[in-house]
């Protein structure tokens, strides 16, 4: 017989997403600031959409997202690391421009201070 929980302590279930599965990927996105803006703004920017970013694309791309980071790298220029998991190197491909889209748009939408006209995309597996 199975004893009840303790005072206060609840069983809850795991609602955490599973554990992203397949090879793994780095899909590196590189940006520049708006002329005249510093990449710390703009990294602000990032960290406040963190949640917002991380839902959005476990919503598009499920399992095969794991995680991102941002970080300057220049007077005018950042990066956008996602990690990816993806069963071929096609997939890697396609997930990546997916997440850099996903990205973009929501960078538009919260009017952060990038400029989109040109950027990079390298994704590598790791």
């Amino acid at each position: 017989m199975a004893e009840p929980p303790l005072d206060g302590m609840r069983e809850h279930p795991n609602t955490s997403p599973p554990e992203p599965s397949g090879p793994r990927y780095s899909a590196r996105l590189a940006l520049s600031c708006e002329r005249g803006e510093a990449p710390g703004e703009v990294l602000h920017a990032l960290q406040e959409l963190r949640s917002v970013i991380d839902d959005r694309l476990r919503a598009d791309l499920g399992g095969r997202y794991d995680r991102h980071r941002a970080q300057s790298v220049g007077a005018d220029k950042l990066t956008v690391t996602f990690i990816l998991r993806a069963a071929t190197h096609a997939d890697a491909i396609r997930s990546a421009g997916l997440a850099a889209g996903t990205l973009a748009e929501l960078l538009i939408d919260h009017a952060a201070r990038v400029d989109l006209s040109g950027v990079a995309l390298v994704v590598r597996a790791q």
